[in-house]
Protein backbone atom coordinates (compact mmCIF):
# COMPACT_ATOMS: atom_id res chain seq x y z
CA UNK A 1 0.00 0.00 0.00
CA UNK A 2 0.91 3.12 -0.99
CA UNK A 3 1.53 5.80 1.38
CA UNK A 4 2.41 9.63 1.70
CA UNK A 5 5.78 8.91 3.40
CA UNK A 6 6.73 6.65 0.12
CA UNK A 7 5.68 10.14 -2.56
CA UNK A 8 8.34 12.02 -3.43
CA UNK A 9 7.68 15.79 -2.13
CA UNK A 10 8.12 17.05 -5.98
CA UNK A 11 5.80 14.64 -7.25
CA UNK A 12 3.13 15.58 -4.50
CA UNK A 13 3.58 19.33 -5.41
CA UNK A 14 3.26 18.80 -9.16
CA UNK A 15 -0.51 17.04 -8.29
CA UNK A 16 -1.13 19.94 -5.66
CA UNK A 17 -0.25 22.76 -8.53
CA UNK A 18 -2.72 20.77 -11.31
CA UNK A 19 -5.12 20.54 -8.59
CA UNK A 20 -4.84 24.25 -8.06
CA UNK A 21 -4.72 25.64 -11.67
CA UNK A 22 -7.28 23.51 -12.66
CA UNK A 23 -9.85 24.51 -9.60
CA UNK A 24 -8.59 28.04 -10.51
CA UNK A 25 -9.74 28.06 -14.13
CA UNK A 26 -12.91 26.23 -12.80
CA UNK A 27 -13.88 28.78 -10.27
CA UNK A 28 -12.48 32.04 -11.94
CA UNK A 29 -16.21 32.71 -13.41
CA UNK A 30 -17.85 32.97 -10.19
CA UNK A 31 -15.03 36.14 -9.23
CA UNK A 32 -14.49 37.41 -12.61
CA UNK A 33 -17.95 39.79 -11.99
CA UNK A 34 -19.09 38.96 -15.68
CA UNK A 35 -22.31 37.92 -16.48
CA UNK A 36 -21.62 34.31 -18.27
CA UNK A 37 -24.92 34.36 -19.58
CA UNK A 38 -24.08 31.70 -22.57
CA UNK A 39 -23.02 29.23 -19.86
CA UNK A 40 -24.08 27.90 -16.77
CA UNK A 41 -21.76 26.65 -14.12
CA UNK A 42 -22.80 22.82 -14.34
CA UNK A 43 -21.56 23.31 -17.74
CA UNK A 44 -18.31 25.05 -16.81
CA UNK A 45 -17.41 21.82 -14.23
CA UNK A 46 -18.41 19.60 -18.00
CA UNK A 47 -15.99 21.75 -20.47
CA UNK A 48 -13.37 22.18 -17.87
CA UNK A 49 -13.58 17.76 -17.30
CA UNK A 50 -13.43 17.56 -21.01
CA UNK A 51 -10.17 20.08 -21.50
CA UNK A 52 -8.40 18.50 -18.66
CA UNK A 53 -9.13 14.85 -20.18
CA UNK A 54 -7.50 16.21 -23.48
CA UNK A 55 -4.52 18.09 -21.86
CA UNK A 56 -3.86 15.11 -19.68
CA UNK A 57 -4.20 12.56 -22.77
CA UNK A 58 -2.26 14.22 -24.98
CA UNK A 59 0.49 15.12 -22.33
CA UNK A 60 1.15 11.55 -21.09
CA UNK A 61 -0.32 9.33 -23.85
CA UNK A 62 0.01 10.66 -27.43
CA UNK A 63 2.71 13.01 -26.95
CA UNK A 64 5.11 10.29 -25.19
CA UNK A 65 3.74 6.69 -27.02
CA UNK A 66 3.47 8.00 -30.66
CA UNK A 67 5.51 11.27 -31.02
CA UNK A 68 8.34 10.53 -28.88
CA UNK A 69 8.78 6.88 -28.60
CA UNK A 70 7.47 4.73 -31.70
CA UNK A 71 8.44 8.40 -33.83
CA UNK A 72 5.43 8.33 -35.43
CA UNK A 73 3.87 11.54 -36.51
CA UNK A 74 1.01 10.72 -39.02
CA UNK A 75 -0.92 8.43 -36.00
CA UNK A 76 -0.35 11.14 -33.59
CA UNK A 77 -1.54 14.14 -35.30
CA UNK A 78 -4.74 11.35 -36.69
CA UNK A 79 -5.66 10.60 -32.80
CA UNK A 80 -4.95 13.93 -31.63
CA UNK A 81 -7.77 15.51 -33.90
CA UNK A 82 -9.76 12.63 -33.26
CA UNK A 83 -9.45 13.28 -29.85
CA UNK A 84 -9.34 17.15 -30.15
CA UNK A 85 -13.25 17.02 -32.21
CA UNK A 86 -14.44 14.43 -30.24
CA UNK A 87 -14.20 17.22 -27.02
CA UNK A 88 -15.52 20.01 -29.27
CA UNK A 89 -18.11 17.92 -30.21
CA UNK A 90 -19.10 16.54 -26.69
CA UNK A 91 -18.79 20.49 -25.41
CA UNK A 92 -21.09 22.23 -28.05
CA UNK A 93 -23.76 19.04 -28.31
CA UNK A 94 -24.08 19.44 -24.25
CA UNK A 95 -24.46 22.81 -24.23
CA UNK A 96 -27.70 24.30 -23.18
CA UNK A 97 -29.64 26.09 -25.85
CA UNK A 98 -31.52 28.31 -23.45
CA UNK A 99 -30.83 29.74 -20.01
CA UNK A 100 -33.32 30.75 -17.76
CA UNK A 101 -32.20 34.14 -15.83
CA UNK A 102 -32.25 33.95 -11.95
CA UNK A 103 -33.55 38.02 -12.14
CA UNK A 104 -36.21 37.69 -14.43
CA UNK A 105 -37.68 34.23 -14.42
CA UNK A 106 -40.50 34.99 -17.35
CA UNK A 107 -37.72 35.53 -19.73
CA UNK A 108 -34.90 33.41 -21.15
CA UNK A 109 -31.82 34.12 -23.58
CA UNK A 110 -31.23 32.34 -26.01
CA UNK A 111 -28.22 30.34 -26.50
CA UNK A 112 -24.57 32.08 -28.14
CA UNK A 113 -25.30 32.90 -31.79
CA UNK A 114 -25.64 30.08 -34.35
CA UNK A 115 -22.01 28.96 -36.42
CA UNK A 116 -20.23 30.07 -33.62
CA UNK A 117 -18.12 27.57 -31.77
CA UNK A 118 -17.55 29.08 -28.71
CA UNK A 119 -15.15 26.49 -26.96
CA UNK A 120 -12.98 26.01 -30.26
CA UNK A 121 -10.41 28.60 -28.95
CA UNK A 122 -10.05 27.17 -25.36
CA UNK A 123 -9.74 23.55 -26.80
CA UNK A 124 -6.31 25.14 -29.07
CA UNK A 125 -5.45 27.01 -25.79
CA UNK A 126 -5.03 23.29 -24.02
CA UNK A 127 -3.88 21.49 -26.33
CA UNK A 128 -1.03 23.69 -27.00
CA UNK A 129 -0.63 23.93 -23.19
CA UNK A 130 0.11 20.20 -23.23
CA UNK A 131 2.70 20.29 -25.94
CA UNK A 132 4.15 23.21 -23.77
CA UNK A 133 3.70 21.19 -20.30
CA UNK A 134 5.27 18.00 -21.83
CA UNK A 135 8.14 19.72 -23.54
CA UNK A 136 8.98 22.19 -20.37
CA UNK A 137 8.34 18.61 -18.17
CA UNK A 138 11.10 16.46 -20.19
CA UNK A 139 13.16 19.24 -20.48
CA UNK A 140 13.80 19.94 -16.62
CA UNK A 141 13.63 16.72 -16.36
CA UNK A 142 16.60 15.01 -18.73
CA UNK A 143 18.58 18.08 -17.19
CA UNK A 144 18.21 17.03 -13.59
CA UNK A 145 18.79 13.56 -14.70
CA UNK A 146 22.43 14.85 -16.38
CA UNK A 147 23.10 16.42 -13.44
CA UNK A 148 22.19 13.66 -11.48
CA UNK A 149 24.72 11.54 -14.16
CA UNK A 150 27.29 13.91 -13.27
CA UNK A 151 27.50 14.35 -9.73
CA UNK A 152 27.29 10.16 -9.68
CA UNK A 153 30.29 10.14 -12.02
CA UNK A 154 32.21 12.69 -10.01
CA UNK A 155 31.62 11.44 -7.14
CA UNK A 156 32.81 7.75 -8.41
CA UNK A 157 36.06 9.78 -9.82
CA UNK A 158 36.54 11.61 -6.16
CA UNK A 159 36.46 7.93 -4.87
CA UNK A 160 38.69 6.37 -7.17
CA UNK A 161 41.37 9.50 -6.74
CA UNK A 162 41.43 8.84 -3.04
CA UNK A 163 41.62 5.38 -3.29
CA UNK A 164 44.51 5.37 -5.39
CA UNK A 165 46.50 8.15 -3.47
CA UNK A 166 46.25 5.84 -0.14
CA UNK A 167 48.49 2.73 -1.62
CA UNK A 168 50.85 5.28 -3.59
CA UNK A 169 51.07 7.37 0.25
CA UNK A 170 51.76 4.12 1.54
CA UNK A 171 54.12 3.26 -1.19
CA UNK A 172 56.47 5.91 0.03
CA UNK A 173 56.18 5.17 3.33
CA UNK A 174 57.62 2.08 3.14
CA UNK A 175 60.21 3.16 1.11
CA UNK A 176 61.19 5.63 3.93
CA UNK A 177 61.22 2.87 6.58
CA UNK A 178 63.34 0.42 4.44
CA UNK A 179 65.76 3.13 3.90
CA UNK A 180 66.00 4.44 7.95
CA UNK A 181 66.55 0.90 8.51
CA UNK A 182 69.60 0.58 6.63
CA UNK A 183 70.87 4.25 7.65
CA UNK A 184 69.81 4.07 11.55
CA UNK A 185 68.27 0.50 12.33
CA UNK A 186 67.29 2.28 16.00
CA UNK A 187 65.24 4.23 14.53
CA UNK A 188 63.11 2.09 13.11
CA UNK A 189 60.70 1.43 16.21
CA UNK A 190 59.86 5.00 16.88
CA UNK A 191 59.20 4.78 13.26
CA UNK A 192 56.96 2.26 12.68
CA UNK A 193 55.14 3.55 15.78
CA UNK A 194 54.64 6.73 13.78
CA UNK A 195 53.54 4.65 11.14
CA UNK A 196 50.74 3.06 12.82
CA UNK A 197 49.35 6.58 13.49
CA UNK A 198 48.92 7.31 9.98
CA UNK A 199 47.78 4.51 8.72
CA UNK A 200 44.73 4.75 11.52
CA UNK A 201 44.37 8.38 10.16
CA UNK A 202 44.25 6.83 7.04
CA UNK A 203 41.85 3.99 7.58
CA UNK A 204 39.38 5.84 10.20
CA UNK A 205 39.65 9.41 8.48
CA UNK A 206 40.50 9.02 4.99
CA UNK A 207 36.62 7.46 4.25
CA UNK A 208 35.13 10.52 6.00
CA UNK A 209 34.24 13.53 3.49
CA UNK A 210 35.73 15.92 5.46
CA UNK A 211 37.81 16.73 7.65
CA UNK A 212 38.74 19.46 10.12
CA UNK A 213 41.46 21.40 9.20
CA UNK A 214 43.17 20.88 13.23
CA UNK A 215 42.65 17.68 12.39
CA UNK A 216 44.69 18.00 8.59
CA UNK A 217 47.36 19.82 10.95
CA UNK A 218 48.07 16.91 13.08
CA UNK A 219 48.45 14.48 10.35
CA UNK A 220 50.73 16.77 8.70
CA UNK A 221 52.77 16.90 11.51
CA UNK A 222 52.70 13.21 12.01
CA UNK A 223 54.19 12.83 8.79
CA UNK A 224 56.80 15.34 9.02
CA UNK A 225 57.83 13.78 12.23
CA UNK A 226 57.72 10.18 10.59
CA UNK A 227 60.18 12.13 7.59
CA UNK A 228 62.40 13.33 10.77
CA UNK A 229 63.05 10.26 12.31
CA UNK A 230 64.46 8.99 8.59
CA UNK A 231 66.58 11.80 8.03
CA UNK A 232 67.38 13.33 10.81
CA UNK A 233 69.44 16.47 10.27
CA UNK A 234 70.26 16.17 7.63
CA UNK A 235 67.07 18.16 6.38
CA UNK A 236 66.01 21.47 7.86
CA UNK A 237 62.30 20.87 7.97
CA UNK A 238 60.30 24.08 8.68
CA UNK A 239 56.36 23.14 9.62
CA UNK A 240 54.34 26.64 10.19
CA UNK A 241 50.64 26.77 10.95
CA UNK A 242 48.53 29.69 11.53
CA UNK A 243 44.58 28.24 11.50
CA UNK A 244 42.32 31.16 12.94
CA UNK A 245 39.12 28.36 12.31
CA UNK A 246 40.69 25.33 12.97
CA UNK A 247 36.54 24.12 13.16
CA UNK A 248 36.43 24.50 9.19
CA UNK A 249 36.84 21.67 6.92
CA UNK A 250 38.33 20.28 3.61
CA UNK A 251 38.59 16.82 1.66
CA UNK A 252 41.11 14.74 3.46
CA UNK A 253 44.49 13.68 1.22
CA UNK A 254 44.37 16.91 -0.49
CA UNK A 255 47.51 18.54 1.10
CA UNK A 256 49.89 15.04 1.74
CA UNK A 257 50.95 14.94 -1.87
CA UNK A 258 52.56 17.93 -1.77
CA UNK A 259 54.55 17.17 1.17
CA UNK A 260 55.29 13.79 -0.11
CA UNK A 261 56.87 15.20 -3.01
CA UNK A 262 58.40 17.52 -1.09
CA UNK A 263 60.73 14.85 0.69
CA UNK A 264 60.81 12.59 -1.99
CA UNK A 265 62.00 14.90 -4.34
CA UNK A 266 64.06 17.18 -1.95
CA UNK A 267 66.26 14.79 -0.50
CA UNK A 268 68.82 12.51 -1.23
CA UNK A 269 71.46 13.66 -3.73
CA UNK A 270 70.41 17.36 -2.81
CA UNK A 271 73.17 19.94 -0.99
CA UNK A 272 71.89 21.08 1.76
CA UNK A 273 68.17 20.11 1.28
CA UNK A 274 65.18 22.49 2.81
CA UNK A 275 62.05 21.70 2.91
CA UNK A 276 59.60 24.91 3.81
CA UNK A 277 55.58 23.85 4.48
CA UNK A 278 52.98 26.74 5.71
CA UNK A 279 49.28 26.44 6.32
CA UNK A 280 47.35 29.24 7.06
CA UNK A 281 43.71 29.59 6.78
CA UNK A 282 40.92 31.69 8.14
CA UNK A 283 37.33 31.99 7.59
CA UNK A 284 36.92 31.74 4.35
CA UNK A 285 40.48 30.68 2.15
CA UNK A 286 43.10 28.77 2.79
CA UNK A 287 46.75 28.90 2.21
CA UNK A 288 49.26 26.23 1.40
CA UNK A 289 52.36 26.48 0.15
CA UNK A 290 56.03 23.63 0.07
CA UNK A 291 59.20 24.53 -1.13
CA UNK A 292 61.94 22.40 -1.29
CA UNK A 293 65.12 22.58 -2.81
CA UNK A 294 65.87 19.82 -5.73
CA UNK A 295 69.02 17.87 -7.64
CA UNK A 296 67.91 19.80 -11.46
CA UNK A 297 70.57 16.94 -12.82
CA UNK A 298 68.62 14.26 -11.41
CA UNK A 299 65.91 12.38 -12.78
CA UNK A 300 62.48 10.98 -11.48
CA UNK A 301 63.46 8.53 -8.74
CA UNK A 302 60.31 5.76 -9.79
CA UNK A 303 58.69 5.69 -13.15
CA UNK A 304 55.49 6.69 -11.00
CA UNK A 305 56.45 10.12 -9.91
CA UNK A 306 53.42 11.96 -10.87
CA UNK A 307 50.60 10.02 -9.57
CA UNK A 308 50.08 12.07 -7.06
CA UNK A 309 50.59 15.38 -7.94
CA UNK A 310 48.08 14.33 -10.90
CA UNK A 311 45.78 13.12 -8.78
CA UNK A 312 45.58 16.03 -6.28
CA UNK A 313 45.15 18.17 -9.74
CA UNK A 314 42.09 16.71 -11.20
CA UNK A 315 40.62 16.16 -7.13
CA UNK A 316 40.82 19.79 -7.40
CA UNK A 317 39.15 20.63 -10.48
CA UNK A 318 36.19 18.01 -9.33
CA UNK A 319 36.15 19.76 -5.60
CA UNK A 320 36.48 23.14 -6.08
CA UNK A 321 35.56 24.45 -9.80
CA UNK A 322 36.77 27.84 -9.98
CA UNK A 323 37.51 27.95 -6.24
CA UNK A 324 41.17 26.98 -6.18
CA UNK A 325 44.30 28.05 -7.57
CA UNK A 326 47.46 26.51 -7.67
CA UNK A 327 50.36 27.61 -8.69
CA UNK A 328 54.00 26.01 -9.16
CA UNK A 329 56.93 27.15 -10.01
CA UNK A 330 60.52 25.07 -10.50
CA UNK A 331 63.44 27.51 -10.74
CA UNK A 332 66.82 26.12 -11.06
CA UNK A 333 67.02 24.37 -8.18
CA UNK A 334 63.59 25.04 -6.12
CA UNK A 335 60.06 23.85 -6.38
CA UNK A 336 57.73 25.75 -5.32
CA UNK A 337 53.76 25.14 -4.71
CA UNK A 338 51.15 27.45 -3.56
CA UNK A 339 47.42 26.07 -3.20
CA UNK A 340 44.74 28.41 -2.19
CA UNK A 341 41.20 26.97 -1.31
CA UNK A 342 37.83 28.93 -0.84
CA UNK A 343 36.86 27.25 2.24
CA UNK A 344 33.10 25.99 2.03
Amino acid sequence: MVTLNHIKPVALLEVVLHALFWAFITFLPLFSGAQHRFIPFNHILFVNAVLAILFYLNAFALIPVFLLEHKQPAIFFCLLFFAFLLGDLLITFTRPQHIPMPNFPQHQLPGPPAGIDFFFLPLIAIVAGSFAYRYLTDYFRNTAKQKDIANATMASEIAFLRSQISPHFIFNVINSVVALSRLNPPAVEPTLIQLSQLLRYMLYISDEERITLDRKMEYLNSYIQLQKLRFGSQVNVDFNVHLSSPEKSIEPMLLIPFVENAFKHGTGNVPNPVIAICLIADDSRLHFSVSNHFNPNEHAKDSYHGIGLNNIKRRLQLLYPDKHSLMIKQLYDTYHIHLQLQLK
